[in-house]
């Protein structure tokens, strides 16, 4: 019984559920510089569209995508911005 409990606890803990959702934000191109901002388990915590357009070196936005990962401890957010 317990090797069920710990196999059904392991398996938990490599599944999550991801949502995505892309816009077109701007009547800009998409351009072909991409950008990209995400959660970390520790440390830096700044997942703005400015700092994926840092990143990228982006300075006219034209798509944008946020995409959400959670797994059973955390939850994990990416932003990719593209445009030039």
């Amino acid at each position: 019984m317990k090797k069920i409990i710990l196999l059904g606890f392991v398996i938990s803990m490599f599944s999550s559920c991801t949502l995505s959702h892309t816009v077109t934000c701007t009547n800009n191109p998409v351009g072909t510089k991409t950008g990209v901002a995400k959660t970390k388990i520790f440390g830096n915590q700044d997942i703005s569209y400015a700092t994926a357009c840092k990143n990228g070196n982006i300075t006219k936005v034209g798509t944008s995508e946020v995409k959400l990962t959670n797994y059973i401890l955390f939850l994990q957010t990416k932003i990719t911005v593209t445009g030039e």
